[in-house]
């Protein structure tokens, strides 16, 4: 278990490559994905429609990054994971609510806390939302990819064998390949969704449309 500092009532389930996910109380069932789900960090609110829908909403200065030079090391996000099988795809469409930069709906790939990656439409300087992605070893490489047209995007992570390859989605149709990496662990992964508001007092994203496939993928078929 893990304690959230200052936070009253939220030590909540850590998943980690060697600890097996166990349902907990006031955690969300979710048609189509592995049970059971388990929070690693609970958000400030959340809500499940019939099972077809998730909304998590942020709390206050909730960051999930390490700095590439290193003095800054944040892990606060919301964030809700199950166990995937070792080779798999999981998609979902992402709406945020944003309210500050870097305000963020994401999908996640866990091992440790010290091997993760995140695949977010996130809030930005200029204004509007962005596709960005985080592979996390120690330290974090942060890319943003592009803007989007309004507040939702598609995003999707297929992983067959020892390679991921992220992508997005204006329609959930026709993909575009955004990141490709190396990402293993002999003991298992875990993915879901996260939010987040680093900067701001809370961001609300509302993940639709899930798909999972616990079997191997062509990485290269983009529809």
């Amino acid at each position: 278990m893990r304690c959230l500092f200052g936070m009253a009532a939220s030590c909540v389930l850590t998943l980690s490559s060697t600890t097996a996910a166990r349902a907990e109380p006031n955690t969300p069932q979710l048609l189509g994905l592995p049970a059971p789900l388990a929070w690693q960090n609970r958000p400030a609110t959340w809500e499940a429609a019939d099972g077809k829908s998730l909304t998590l909403t942020a709390g206050k200065k909730t960051d999930w990054f390490v700095w590439p030079g290193g003095g800054y090391r944040a892990d606060a996000s919301a964030r809700l994971l199950f166990r995937t099988a070792n080779n798999f795809m999981f998609s979902t469409q992402v709406n945020v609510r944003a309210q500050t930069t870097y305000d963020a709906g994401c999908i996640v790939l866990y091992d440790t806390n010290t091997a993760w990656a995140k695949f977010c439409l996130e809030a930005q300087n200029g204004g509007g939302l962005s596709v960005i992605s985080v592979v996390t070893r120690d330290l974090s490489d942060d890319a943003t990819s592009y803007p989007v047209s309004g507040t939702s995007v598609y995003l999707k992570m297929a992983k067959a064998d020892d390679v991921v390859f992220f992508y997005a989605s204006a329609d959930g149709k026709a993909w575009t390949i955004i990141r490709k990496f190396a990402f293993a662990s002999p003991d298992g992964l875990s993915a879901g969704f996260s939010a987040q508001s680093p900067d701001g007092n809370g961001a609300t994203a509302l993940f639709s449309n899930f798909q999972y496939r616990p079997e191997r993928v062509d990485l290269w078929k983009l529809q």
